[in-house]
């Protein structure tokens, strides 16, 4: 006889099918390489999270000891903060798949809202910010032991709003974000948001309009704060101290109340996906639109000299892709619009000061630090179409020449406009240096793509458009990226020694001829890459069609 399933026994299911499925994922190097990578980042986060906790608890212990139990509240903003932005700004919060894909079970509502919020407990900011709230309850029992019970009862309720909080905010901005120019929109604020901000401040620190606008504007702001979940939170810990218990328990009941408001409107949207509702980009069904006349014939298709027109038809795509990507488009321009913020201020600096020259080198080192993103996950962008270049009849050995061209053209122009920056900033550097760095810049670019080529292949990450990296918990570093990372520096030091040892012995002639051996070994490197390319694509088909068209699948 068939008995129906409780909640506790169907989440049980769905987290013992995640289980297997990570057990099975190890059978695989890439598998295997994922978890070894996911694990290295766990330890440098545990860094993170055993130092904030022994800062939040000696510091919540300080303020008690010192009679300053009223300021507890902006240790509360500190994780408040740190809960809900760091899943943003990492992009590698949330789960790895869609919630919605757990209805093809037969779950219950309250078995997939409860899912919901367990997946965000195990969010990496939530378990460093639940530890830091512990090691605050442990600080405030330290100075007052018989606070303790009900130090423990505010911590839970701030844990269980943020948790709330961070649930709601991913699964509302997923809404927002279907769309893709929405997701260009918001992303290029957001970059630019950042920027601005970045150089804005230390700009405006000086400025006495400035300094007016903090002395009036600020203390009231501050003041707002403390009429916040946070700092109410914190309120409802000192009013408990000083036997306010009237207050403190009013501050209680306020961070609940926000707690509960922020559940419904979680509800709001997990009891919509729950009733099938389908957010996808696609044209809805329907009569045919008719197709407005051409304004004009189709361009003719590019062109290179002594490549095929596979190779040129590849380029011409990577170009057209870029233009239609506002954060790869800026990440472009970034180099140089860090270099043209930072150079009125770095220009009386006493290093560039006696070495002005290397002030070009510098900035083409930053510019291949931002080059990690492309070369290194080539396919990001492909989604599903790298089945069509799989299935092309073309040697896939094409296809990695024709997005390594892209590459290097897109290197070389960012170096040519890091060159016209630095020479309005400091003034033109000497032909020895512009030589050394770009045999350097060469060397560098023959490795990354020698490198970048088998990562790309290896262990691809899909990328959407736009904002959409950060929907989902999409966005992460994986064993590509931390391959890049460490090729960059490897790179980065032997050309830096090599820089350093020619200035040292005032031979940079030396360094162009060190920088040009290397470099031809580096090609050496870069043509057996793509001898093998093609054995290695094909070893690696199916992984790159799972990794790369799994979100499109699932829908």
């Amino acid at each position: 006889m068939n008995r129906r399933l409780g909640i506790g026994e169907q989440i049980g299911l769905i987290l013992g099918l995640r289980w297997r499925l990570f057990r099975n994922s190890l059978r695989t190097m890439r598998g295997r390489l994922d978890a070894v990578s996911q694990a290295l980042l766990w330890l440098m986060m545990a860094g993170l999270m055993f130092g904030g906790g022994f800062g939040m608890g000696f510091g919540a212990y300080l303020l008690i000891a010192h009679g300053e139990a009223n300021r507890l509240g902006d240790l509360f903003w500190v994780v408040l903060l740190f809960w809900q932005l760091y899943p943003l700004l990492s992009g590698a919060g949330g789960a790895r798949f869609d919630f919605a894909h757990l209805l093809r079970f037969p779950l219950r509502y309250g078995s997939f809202f409860a899912l919901s919020l367990a997946y965000g407990l195990f969010d990496p900011s939530a378990v460093i910010s639940l530890f830091w709230l512990l090691c605050l309850s442990v600080g405030v029992a330290a100075a007052r032991a018989s606070l303790f019970p009900w130090a423990l009862l505010v911590v839970l309720a701030f844990a269980a709003m943020n948790l709330v909080l961070s649930r709601a905010i991913s699964t509302w901005a997923d809404r927002w974000m279907e769309q893709r120019r929405t997701r260009e929109i918001v992303g290029l604020i957001f970059i630019v948001g950042i920027l601005v901000m970045q150089f804005a401040v230390p700009a405006l620190s000086g400025w006495a309009p400035g300094k007016q606008f903090a002395e009036r504007w600020m203390p009231p702001l501050l003041g707002v704060g403390h009429l916040l979940p946070p700092g109410l939170a914190g309120a409802a810990l000192a009013d408990g101290l000083a036997a306010g218990w009237t207050r403190a328990f009013a501050g209680f009941l306020f961070v609940c109340s926000c707690g509960l408001a922020f559940l419904w409107l979680l509800h709001l949207r997990l009891v919509a996906q729950y009733r099938g509702e389908n957010l996808s980009e696609a044209r809805a069904t329907g009569a045919p639109a008719e197709r407005a006349p051409r304004a004009r014939s189709q361009a003719a298709a590019w062109r290179l000299p002594w490549r095929s027109s596979a190779t040129a038809a590849l380029v011409e795509r990577e170009t057209r892709y870029t233009m239609r990507n506002w954060p790869v488009l800026v990440q472009f321009l970034l180099p140089a619009f860090i270099t043209l913020m930072s150079g009125p201020n770095l220009r009386g600096s006493d290093f560039l000061a006696r070495h002005s020259g290397m002030a070009f080198p510098i900035a083409v080192a930053y510019a291949f630090f931002i080059q990690m993103n492309w070369v290194f996950n080539s396919f990001a962008y492909d989604g599903a179409g790298v089945r069509f270049l799989l299935l092309a009849p073309v040697r896939f050995r094409q296809v990695m020449i024709g997005k390594n061209l892209f590459y290097a053209g897109a290197t070389l122009a960012n170096v040519l406009l890091l060159w016209v920056c630095v020479r309005w900033l400091f003034g033109p550097p000497s032909l020895l240096i512009v030589t050394a760095t770009l045999s350097a810049a060469l060397f560098g670019l023959l490795v990354n793509l020698a490198v970048g080529n088998v990562s790309s292949v290896c262990f691809p990450i899909r990328r959407e458009f736009g904002f959409g990296n950060f929907r989902r918990g999409r966005s992460r570093m994986g064993t590509g990226g931390i391959m890049g990372l460490v090729t960059q520096i490897v790179i980065i030091v032997l050309a830096g020694g090599v820089f350093v040892a020619g200035k040292w012995l005032d031979r940079l002639g030396l360094a162009v001829l060190i920088f040009l051996a290397l470099a031809a070994l580096a090609a050496v490197g870069y043509a057996f890459s793509l001898r093998a390319i093609d054995r290695v694509a094909l070893n690696h088909r199916e992984s790159m069609v799972e990794a790369l068209c799994q979100a499109e699948s699932a829908t």
